[in-house]
């Protein structure tokens, strides 16, 4: 049974908060997956505290709810850039798909996404 889902920043809804920064990376899904025929682009979504980079919350498109959470549980808090290799690692061993290299492609353009942003802010 998948885990409810609390606010990350407290209360009730979630909203942003100036110390909560939303980044999101894309990569290209693979042909021979059913994700590609719904969906072309494969798109990761990371909640982080803006000072540490800990992640408070994932979303991913083209997974199942049960794949949504578990890359959820596999990336929450953790540092995305302090934790990066251990992250992709921990992907490589426990998620076994054929959507899993677009995924790690994803988070890969989401900390490129991120750097450019701290570069021009």
């Amino acid at each position: 049974m998948a885990t409810k889902r609390k606010n990350p920043l407290g209360g009730g809804k979630m909203k942003p908060a100036k110390d909560v920064i939303y980044v999101v990376g894309h990569a290209r899904l693979p042909s021979e997956t059913t994700a590609k025929q719904v969906y072309e682009i494969l798109s990761l979504g990371l909640a982080l505290d803006r000072e540490t980079k800990r992640i408070l919350e994932v979303s991913c498109t083209t997974l199942p709810p049960y794949g949504n959470e578990f890359i959820r549980e596999l990336l929450l808090g953790k540092k995305i850039d302090e934790d990066f290799k251990t992250i992709g690692e921990e992907i490589r061993s426990h998620y076994i798909c054929r959507t899993r290299n677009a995924l790690l492609a994803a988070l890969e353009d989401l900390l490129k996404r991120l750097r450019e942003h701290e570069k021009r802010t």
